[in-house]
């Protein structure tokens, strides 16, 4: 066995030629746990969108009879102290594939080979897939105590069509489809042509990047322009399974994965949209995917390692993937090691405490900006202690139809969410995104105006027969009143004066009386006194001056 080890576009050279890739997948397909990520077609489009950031590093091993008896594709960050996968964090597994040992240890011999050219890198390598031979790692340890091995259990889904159907007819799965159907017309969707996956792809990410950008304070998608593209180009391939789920023409929730040919789909990106989240899209598409993948013949459902509760709610059963870490000496292992274990007792302590770990990120970079964030908030709060009061204020319907200046507002548009503006308030983006996401998952409803491209006025509304502020007795003399609450109301301070307020709020209003769902229109909250003047324009009176204010 010769083992070769090529670098940066003499690499990229040499594995892009056609008798290097037919030996190459001649060789994945040999391999009993090879899957989607180590397949040449996404590694060649990885390398060719992402070799500007990572150097590029393969290591293969030819036969006496020139077939790749093992292939490690590996990418050197600019810093030049790590090696990881071609794919780095968008590979879900990672690891080299090979034929059956014949008594020669390909990945004893290619670390070898990394070591004469990189002797202060350390390789890292996570998951590996189950079935890997990692014997050969203890003749590569040795007395030199380098190599680090931590297990993660993995969540599957077998795929059975009698499981599956039966998991469709649960209860709370017939009520939340139910529930949409109400809506809407329900419809799963497998995305088979390359035009139609184009065509509904920006839609997917954006819900993507909206959903991680409230909970992870991370954008994948906006961040990383080459991301897109890389996911056309497997779709191109071949190397993606997709799948959404329509309520009439909006997408409701959606599932991008990779897929190993016979194999498996490995759970990558799952969306939905967070106005219809009370009645779980995202499950009710899993259920819907494990049935179709039971009639396309695919075994299994992979939902990857990661401890998120609904992937518990489907796993049938779990295996095992290991996690390696290879580094240049023992005193670095010590030292790495002992700070990864640090960092997960911090992580344990945080989650027993009921605080997620990303939430403590963000407090750490909220500490980082204190000089711009800190004197934000603490002009925010004098304005609102000096210039505001809390009010509780009844719509009587007495002068809103004179008010004739027409607005296009939004509501519950995700896109304007986006354009919010966070110098123009205490509250920071990706904060106020997290708040979006969970009042629109009680239900609430955002209206929502934007003029180039900032988003300049917004209003909250939600449904409610408590906490009003009407006396307790009114609500059991007439519980069958429907009540409609306007709170949190926004103005951009770009805005001189709230000379568009009144025609804001008036078509809020206008919407709420066509649908036909308004008894009682209230606000509840904080305004300055411009903001009070035009509520009070609008037709809304303090509840002790209404005519059912002493009720």
């Amino acid at each position: 066995m010769t083992v070769q080890l090529l670098t940066g576009s003499e690499a990229l050279n040499r594995i892009n030629s056609l008798d290097f890739q037919s030996r190459w997948l001649k060789l994945y397909n040999e391999c009993s746990w090879a899957t989607a990520f180590q397949h040449p077609d996404f590694v060649t489009a990885w390398y060719g969108l992402y070799c500007l950031n990572f150097l590029p590093v393969i290591v293969f091993a030819e036969s006496d009879h020139r077939s790749f008896s093992g292939i490690l594709t590996l990418a050197l960050y600019a810093d030049g102290k790590k090696l990881t996968v071609a794919g780095a964090q968008q590979a879900e597994y990672q690891g080299w594939i090979q034929v059956k040992d014949r008594g020669e240890i390909f990945i004893v011999k290619a670390v070898q080979k990394i070591r004469t050219l990189f002797p202060h890198a350390d390789i890292h390598l996570r998951y590996l897939p189950p079935g890997m031979p990692l014997d050969g790692l203890k003749q590569l340890d040795g007395h030199a105590n380098i190599c680090s091995l931590r297990t993660h259990a993995r969540p599957l889904m077998k795929i059975d069509a009698g499981a599956m159907e039966r998991q469709r007819n649960k209860k709370n799965y017939r009520q939340n489809y139910n529930r949409l159907k109400r809506i809407g017309e329900v419809r799963f969707e497998r995305i088979l042509s390359h035009d139609d996956f184009i065509r509904v792809f920006d839609d997917l990410c954006f819900q993507y990047d909206f959903r991680q950008a409230a909970h992870f304070w991370n954008t994948p998608f906006i961040s990383d322009p080459a991301k897109k593209k890389f996911y056309l180009a497997l779709y191109k391939k071949g190397l993606l399974h997709v799948s959404i789920l329509r309520v009439d023409k909006q997408v409701a929730a959606s599932h991008i994965g990779l897929l190993t040919q016979g194999r498996a789909v490995h759970l990558s990106i799952t969306t939905y949209n967070p106005e219809l989240a009370l009645h779980s899209p995202g499950n009710l598409l899993l259920a819907m995917l494990g049935l179709t993948m039971s009639q396309e013949g695919v075994p299994v459902l992979d939902l990857t390692p990661g401890g998120d509760k609904y992937k518990e709610h489907f796993a049938t059963e779990y295996d095992v993937v290991s996690e390696l870490t290879i580094y240049c000496d023992s005193r670095r292992r010590f030292r790495k090691e002992l700070f990864a274990s640090l960092v997960r007792f911090a992580k344990k302590t945080l989650q027993k405490s009921g605080c997620r770990a990303v939430d403590f990120s963000a407090a750490v970079r909220r500490l980082q900006c204190v000089r711009l964030h800190g004197l934000v908030s603490v002009a925010a709060m004098l304005r609102m202690r000096f210039s505001a009061r809390t009010c509780s204020l009844r719509y009587v319907r007495a002068r809103s139809e004179s008010l004739g200046c027409e607005m296009s507002i939004g509501k519950n548009n995700l896109h304007d969410v986006c354009r919010f503006d966070s110098g123009g308030s205490s509250v920071r983006y990706c904060d106020f995104l997290r708040g979006v996401m969970k009042r629109l998952e009680r239900s609430h409803c955002l209206y929502s105006y934007t003029q180039n491209a900032t988003l300049l006025i917004y209003c909250w509304v939600k449904f409610s027969v408590e906490s009003l502020p009407l006396q307790q007795s009114a609500l059991l003399a007439a519980p069958q009143v429907r009540r409609i609450i306007l709170f949190d109301f926004y103005v951009h301070p770009v805005l001189n004066g709230n000379e568009l307020v009144p025609g804001f709020v008036t078509q809020i209003l206008r919407d709420l009386e066509g649908s036909g769902c308004a008894e009682e229109i209230y606000y509840e909250g904080v305004l300055n006194s411009g903001l009070r003047a035009a509520f009070d324009e609008c037709g809304f009176v303090d509840i002790a001056d209404s005519p059912c204010g002493s009720v």
